[in-house]
């Protein structure tokens, strides 16, 4: 079959404990198109096996860490209607591929449908975590730590010598990377999670504290906050 008919799911429903995970959340860049993992909402207790490939459909759909989920699933398209929710084809090998194009916006839509949330409820942090490096709250990684705006991240890159110059460091800015170099070695090699604007970025040396820092500012292509800084 090329897709999972909507009496298939009704079956799976009338035996009662489907719960419905929306993988993407319908928004106007989508038309309001979502896509929900339908499973066994008690799978973990009937001892039901793992579903490695379920949470890597999470997992590019930009939750990270993302959920673990037990047993059969099913993945269907809804769109919303002023009427209400409709089924909308999905098909099996075009539409299930971790390369299908659905699945390379959905990070970008979710954030896209938390921003509007955020507007409409105001973000609370006991309700809706922030994502790494957001609010000034640095996020360290191996050899650098980062910060972040819906605008813009603040890379920082302490260096291994306390009399470093300008005319050592080297910062290359590509769409979708960044790498920072000392000396000729590189210190930092990154393929980035979003593309940045090049002509945007900016980098400086800091020379106010014992240990010199290279700061790096990435202009984001587009307004969102990152789940992660790294692809």
């Amino acid at each position: 079959s090329s897709s999972v008919k909507d009496e298939t799911l009704r079956q799976v429903a009338s035996q009662g404990n489907v719960e419905t995970f929306p993988l993407v959340h319908g928004t106007p860049s989508n038309h309001y198109n979502g896509v929900n993992i339908y499973l066994d909402e008690v799978g973990m207790l009937k001892r039901l096996s793992l579903n490695p490939r379920a949470t890597q459909y999470a997992a590019k759909a930009g939750f990270n860490p993302p959920p673990t989920f037990y047993g059969d699933i099913f993945l269907g398209r809804v769109k919303a209607l002023p009427s209400g929710l409709r089924n909308v084809d999905f098909k099996l090998g075009r539409d299930t591929s971790m390369d299908a194009d659905w699945l390379g916006r959905a990070t970008m839509e979710n954030l896209e449908h938390q921003t509007a949330l955020n507007r409409i409820t105001g973000r609370t942090g006991e309700t809706q975590p922030t994502h790494d490096g957001e609010d000034g709250n640095e996020k360290a990684e191996e050899g650098y730590s980062w910060t972040q705006t819906e605008e813009e991240l603040e890379v920082v890159v302490p260096l291994p010598a306390s009399d470093a110059t300008s005319k050592e460091v080297a910062v290359k800015f590509k769409p979708q990377s960044l790498q920072v170099s000392f000396r000729k070695d590189a210190l930092v090699s990154l393929e980035l999670f979003e593309r940045v604007d090049p002509d945007g970025c900016t980098w400086t040396l800091d020379k106010d504290s014992d240990v010199r820092k290279v700061i790096v500012t990435l202009e984001k292509s587009e307004q969102a906050s990152w789940p992660r800084i790294k692809d």
